[in-house]
């Protein structure tokens, strides 16, 4: 008996409730909300008089599904669809997992990259705690320990760090899953309202990951200290002779001039083309060759390059002096230590530059693509009733007022984004930049087709191009070829046609998405004036200025951003704890060093001091080479996807400053409890110690 208010295709209704109702069991079906009427009210309101969108059969008892699947095939023709109930929930059920599946590989990227991130800070402090047990290994090898048997249990010690951090880790996960739902929902993300699921295979499937990658990045210091001999080792004098770098130095620059040549040759070749498939792996696997190929040549150049980045250092005297020397006196364990931060940083900098350009391009494609003054259109590109555009078409503060729908289309096999627009409105609204032929000969026949695709299809004007509808296919002429593909400051449209072909091809019925109007006197006036006419009917468009609009789409990436970055963070974080952890480990193995230094005068603050000073150098490390990772990243993405609607390269250097800012911040942080425990020794205890 109570009344709602409903929004229908011709705006708000507020309708009397009759009844409840859910689905099958289900009261709650998340964000989604159902409003049912019977048949003659449903095709009144809706618009569709007379018109049905399905029907549903039962089955008589004594008679099979695929009977009446097949009497009905007989009797309607090949014109209707008839299949069973079981494949129509599978295909509408697919279309929502398909969604969910690319949200659970963004995630489960980003936790790889976690796995990633802190395999090198294992292999990390393996390889120093290995060093630190070199006498101890080589008297078992001396009690008749075998090289096989001292590679076990090195494994088998690292098998049990990483079972015990599994488990402690998978309680963390739960508890931060929870937090990033509400981080989500915090910058404007609709997240369900249901509680926490966590699946039995997922501890399973985390305790498995943690141990086998802990064993495996501590299996080369393994077979590194299975290598020294008794004698070398209890003498403590294996593996310390230096080894050439020509080698490590030759394998990674051919490392990364492989990769550097693959992003070279397939960037430019997936931006000339509309199937990004093969191309972007390609783009991908240059993008990882890249990446090796630095991890493996930083080792080589850690010593100038940390003797570069410590020279502000010097300002703090002997203690400065003393971090740059620790910085650049074991290279390749501050390139393993800055290796994690590498990675991470990478991939916020390839984001950080995606976005930017994202940014700039959305910003020309407004400027330069739309005339209009006035801009309807529903948050997220969602439909809207077909009433709002006729309510603005009688206004006298506004003038060619043209809407819009959007359809996805195939194309020689290929997905593509179908518009359809009146051509005699077009041209006052949007500014196509017509490379050849004509707005004005589009007509019911024929379609307006970007140069891009133009390109892809080998296309000319007047040719005809067969298009698959949903309703069938339909062969167009082409009327225009237009460079401007990029009209809606949102996504690329390939094919323009008009309103009869597109509800031909697409059915009657069909909403609008963006309405776009010129304003005959003011701006201002004519989105007020806008803004009145539609009312409360229709609360789920929004009337922006040009500006307003384009504000809108640069905030939307801007939410993007914020949430990578904020994933990318965790990663981070480990890494940024490995630094953490590589300096505690090697003020422990230099504690008679430290001792030293003490009794020569230096003190407990000029120690810590130092501490904290290594700490930042190798933050700073990871940075700069991580960013220019990243730019490199950054650069061969958006020039891939360049079809997509990404016109622009854009470069963040303030941001990027920033992200380099917050590395040597994060590194000094990092090396506040190493310096505080390391400041704390005792005099006589560190020169005792051995």
């Amino acid at each position: 008996g109570d009344s709602v208010r409903v929004l229908l295709p011709t705006g708000e209704q507020r309708l009397r409730i009759v009844g409840l109702f859910g689905f099958g069991d289900d009261r709650d079906v998340g964000g989604v909300t159902f409003a049912a009427f019977d048949l003659a009210t449903a095709q009144r309101v809706l618009g569709v008089s007379g018109s049905l969108d399905s029907v549903y059969v039962n089955v008589e008892p004594g008679t099979t599904v695929r009977e009446l699947q097949s009497r009905l095939r007989a009797a309607l023709g090949p014109a209707y669809d008839v299949d069973p109930s079981t494949q129509v929930a599978s295909d509408r059920g697919r279309q929502a997992l398909d969604l969910l599946a690319v949200l659970t590989d963004v995630l489960l990227g980003v936790a790889a990259l976690g796995v990633v991130v802190a395999a090198f800070i294992i292999f990390n402090t393996f390889t120093i705690l290995v060093a630190q047990r070199t006498r101890e290994l080589g008297l078992l090898r001396a009690m008749g320990a075998t090289p096989r048997q001292v590679v076990v249990t090195v494994v088998a010690e690292a098998a049990t760090v990483g079972a015990l951090a599994s488990v402690v880790g998978v309680g963390f996960g739960i508890g931060l899953a929870a937090a990033l739902l509400g981080l989500l929902g915090s910058v404007g993300f609709e997240v369900p309202s249901q509680s926490l699921v966590v699946l039995s295979r997922t501890p399973a499937v985390a305790v498995a990951v943690g141990v086998l990658g802990t064993m495996v990045a501590a299996l080369v210091p393994a077979l590194r200290a299975a290598k020294v001999s008794p004698v070398a080792a209890i003498a403590e004098v294996g593996g310390r002779a230096p080894r050439s770098s020509r080698s490590r130095a030759l394998v990674g620059a051919a490392l990364a001039v492989a990769g550097a040549a693959t992003l070279l040759v397939a960037s430019p070749v997936a931006r000339d083309t509309r199937r990004l498939g093969g191309d972007l792996i390609v783009v991908v696997g240059g993008a990882l060759l890249v990446l090796v190929g630095v991890l493996v040549v930083l080792a080589v150049i850690a010593r100038p390059l940390a003797s570069v980045l410590s020279r502000p250092l010097r300002v703090l005297g002997p203690s400065g002096v003393l971090a740059r020397q620790n910085a650049m006196c074991n290279p390749r364990r501050t390139a393993a230590t800055a290796s994690a931060l590498v990675i991470g940083l990478a991939i916020v900098g390839a984001v950080s530059v995606f976005a930017a350009s994202a940014k700039a391009s959305t910003r020309q494609a407004v400027d330069r693509g739309i005339r209009a003054d006035v801009v309807v259109r529903a948050p997220n590109f969602g439909l809207f009733s077909t009433d709002v555009a006729k309510r603005l078409n009688g206004l006298p503060q506004l003038a060619g007022v043209e809407a819009f729908r959007f359809g996805s289309t195939r194309v020689a096999g290929n997905v593509e984004v179908v518009a359809g627009a009146d051509p005699a409105q077009l041209p006052a609204v949007v500014d196509l930049r017509v490379h050849s032929g004509r707005i004005g000969s589009l007509d019911d026949a024929g379609v307006l087709v970007s140069v891009g695709a133009a390109r892809e299809y080998g296309l000319g004007l007047g040719d005809q191009v067969p298009v698959q509808f949903p309703t069938g296919f339909r062969s167009l002429r082409v009327s225009a070829i237009y460079e401007q593909e990029d009209f809606t400051g949102g996504f690329p449209v390939a094919f323009v046609v008009t309103p009869a072909t597109y509800d031909a091809g697409f059915g009657p019925g069909r909403l609008d998405v963006l309405v776009y109007a010129r304003a005959t006197h003011g701006v201002a006036s004519a989105r007020a004036a806008a803004a009145h006419a539609l009312g409360a009917q229709f609360p789920n468009v929004d009337v922006l200025t040009r500006a307003q609009y384009r504000s809108s789409q640069e905030r939307a990436i801007d939410q993007f951003l914020t949430v990578t970055i904020a994933l990318l963070l965790l990663a981070l974080l480990i890494a940024v704890l490995g630094i953490a952890n590589t300096l505690a480990l090697s003020s422990f193995e230099r504690t008679h060093e430290l001792g030293v230094l003490r009794a020569m005068g230096m003190s407990r603050r000029q120690v810590r001091r130092m501490i904290r000073g290594e700490s930042a150098v190798v933050a700073a490390m990871g940075a700069v080479v991580g960013l220019a990772v990243g730019l490199v990243w950054g650069w061969a993405l958006v020039t891939a996807v360049r079809s997509q609607g990404l016109e622009v390269l854009r470069f963040p250097v303030g941001q990027l400053a920033v992200f380099v800012a917050i590395a040597v911040v994060a590194g000094l942080v990092a090396g506040v409890a190493p310096a505080w425990r390391a400041g704390r020794l005792r005099i006589v205890d560190a020169i005792g110690a051995d």
